[in-house]
């Protein structure tokens, strides 16, 4: 098993998401104005995020939404039984009965789906959320603007200024770059999963093989 177990990682994001929120509804110009943001956006030739006034400015719903995203990550990461409280049940009933862990799981297949339980929710989630960030970075790095019929031509109230769709103001480097670490961290999620599952049917295994 790594380092960091996969709990640790996700309790660690929604700090992290608690902690955007913070800047993106106080401070949002620590967020736009940062040197990853740049870096990214000057490397691949991403637009620069649009001057929004704070009145206007989308950052303070996106601070919410944030919340409520870490918030539903600790409520599941929290409440969800883990896989390892499962096999300390199991070893307490194997220590109280002489009948081996595999065959107890065959005997009570709640059990066994009460243990796969939180690998499935979060192999689900990280695998989903892997896929929708990759897909909005994939889709703001290959579009361009004319894509979404923003060609600068048209004038609103004399000003020169066309409105920004929704698309308009998506394709940006915060989005990107937000989208990027997200599709990168629940990549590592999803990885870690994996490791812990196979170390977890290892030590059934081999718990099984002592018992029998």
């Amino acid at each position: 098993m790594g380092l960091l177990s996969s709990k640790t990682l996700i309790q660690a994001h929604a700090l992290c998401l608690f902690i955007l929120a913070v800047y993106l509804t106080r401070s949002p110009e620590v967020i736009t104005d940062s040197d990853v943001v740049f870096m990214l956006g000057e490397t691949l030739q991403i637009d620069a995020a649009p001057s929004l006034s704070r009145p206007q400015s989308p950052f303070a719903l996106c601070g919410i939404l944030l919340v409520a995203d870490a918030l539903v990550d600790l409520i599941l990461v929290t409440k969800v039984p883990r896989i390892n409280e499962i096999i300390a049940m199991a070893e307490i009933a194997r220590s109280a009965a002489p009948t081996s862990i595999a065959g107890a799981m065959r005997t009570n297949p709640f059990l066994a789906r009460l243990a796969s339980l939180y690998t499935e929710i979060w192999t689900l989630l990280s695998a989903s959320r892997f896929c929708l960030f990759f897909a909005v970075s994939f889709f703001i790095y290959q579009s361009k603007p004319s894509d979404w019929g923003v060609d600068g031509r048209h004038t609103v109230d004399g000003y020169g200024q066309e409105p920004a769709s929704g698309l308009d103001q998506l394709k940006n480097r915060v989005i990107f770059t937000y989208g990027f670490m997200e599709m990168m961290f629940w990549l590592w999620i999803y990885l870690t999963l994996r490791e812990e599952r196979h170390e977890i049917a290892v030590r059934f295994a081999e718990q099984d093989q002592q018992v029998s």
